[in-house]
């Protein structure tokens, strides 16, 4: 029996980290910045690892055309939304309006440019949600980024416990705003 706890308290541990963050580049341009832009591009994005509109398709197969419009406006809206909203407040609260405030600027002089690579929703009461990012960090209005961070992928850590598969995928995107926030506010001091 204490073999079976062990077992399960280090398979929690293992299910819970954020993928191991590599820092390229130097983030100094962030430094006394009050505000900084985020964007969360979805273009491209893999769902489960396949191409969006074919999970789209595979998961409104042989639905009604109310359930259609309804994953629609959730994959399409709610989803972008709550990830987004997720990702700011999680980073805002790391970096605590100490470093800036991060949020939707698009004066502000520097862009945290979040390129979504892969998602999965997770399996309610089975699997956490997950969330493959390409971090860069950018002077807005530019394409060559000054930093960049690269994951793995991002676990949502405790989200098979929630039913609502777009509140499970922004808990991922939540943690990731929480890693990013780490990342800025280590490298920054």
């Amino acid at each position: 029996m204490k073999k079976i706890s062990i077992f399960i308290v280090l398979l929690l541990i293992a299910s819970v980290s954020v993928s191991a963050q590599k820092l390229s580049g130097n983030l100094s341009p962030l430094k006394n910045q009050k505000e900084v832009n985020v964007v969360v591009d979805f273009s491209g994005t893999l769902a489960e690892g396949r191409p969006e509109e074919k999970y789209i398709e595979i998961k409104t197969k042989g639905k009604t055309e109310e359930e259609i419009a309804r994953f629609l406006t959730e994959i399409n809206e709610q989803l972008r939304t709550e990830a987004f909203k997720s990702l700011v407040e999680k980073l805002n609260d790391v970096v605590n309006d100490k470093l800036f405030t991060a949020g939707d600027f698009p004066n502000a002089e520097c862009t945290i440019y979040i390129k979504v690579k892969d998602y999965h929703p997770g399996i309610f009461l089975m699997r956490n949600s997950t969330v493959v990012p390409e971090v860069s960090f950018v002077k807005t209005g530019e394409t060559t980024p000054f930093a960049k961070l690269t994951y793995k992928v991002v676990p949502g850590k405790f989200s098979s416990n929630v039913p609502l598969w777009v509140t499970r995928t922004a808990m991922a995107f939540g943690y990731l705003g929480d890693s990013i926030g780490k990342a800025v506010t280590k490298n920054l001091k």
